[in-house]
């Protein structure tokens, strides 16, 4: 009947608005989770920029180079993690085991990158081969193309090399973390509360003294009446 077929729909709406609120929900909930670790993370990032405030030398040791050497074509890199130094957070290494496009055969290459808008002096190695100190940004002395011959850098006992920057020093940059050596607080004097006296806390040996003198009245009072009874 139609009064069935109404009863059914509704309990099919009810049904689907249940499970909507359901899911409503348990996104809700995933928004809050995924909101709250973006967070962590942030501040995570934001302790090691603190921590790293002093880092001037930074070492990258890349394990298995001669693998990953025949991992990479010419003109591919492997990238660093990123890292903070010098009161800075996005500072990261691009290492061309075969080189860049532009390096001779047998050359690899290195290209250091800093974060927007900022300045640095630095030291580029790989190993024992220097290139700097020298001034760079983003664009101006970013890398090496032919830094070293990769094979001639190789820790042979590991088979690793180590790639790194020294000496390094913002130079210019609106993103350095600063430290703060004062701090000024203002807020509105609050009038200060008055404790209550006590005779056993407060009043110090003057209570006491007070306490006993009125213990020593109370006991004169009752030896007057015991010889008064007594003269009766």
């Amino acid at each position: 009947t139609l009064e069935q077929q109404v009863q059914a729909l509704k309990q099919s709406l009810e049904r689907e608005r249940s499970e909507v609120e359901a899911l409503s929900k348990q996104l809700q909930e995933l928004f809050m989770r995924n909101t709250c670790e973006d967070y962590l993370h942030k501040l995570e990032r934001r302790l090691q920029v603190i921590e790293n405030k002093e880092v001037d030398t930074i070492h990258w040791r890349v394990l298995d180079i001669e693998k990953v050497r025949s991992s990479c074509a010419k003109g591919e890199y492997v990238a660093s993690p990123s890292f903070s130094a010098c009161g800075l957070d996005g500072f990261s290494f691009h290492l061309y085991p075969r080189g860049d496009d532009f390096a001779e055969e047998g050359y690899c290459s290195l290209y250091f990158h800093v974060p927007p808008d900022t300045t640095v002096s630095r030291t580029l190695f790989i190993g024992r081969k220097q290139h700097g100190p020298l001034e760079a940004d983003s664009l101006k002395n970013c890398g090496v193309s032919e830094m070293c011959v990769l094979s001639n850098e190789i820790d042979k006992e590991t088979g690793s090399v180590i790639v790194g920057v020294e000496g390094l020093r913002v130079l210019k940059s609106p993103h350095v973390v600063e430290t703060r050596t004062k701090i000024s607080l203002q807020a509105a004097p609050r009038p200060a509360k008055q404790k209550k006296r006590s005779s056993s806390s407060s009043l110090g040996r003057g209570g006491l003294d007070a306490e006993d003198d009125e213990d020593e009245d109370e006991d004169e009072d009752r030896e007057g009446e015991d010889e008064e009874e007594s003269g009766r």
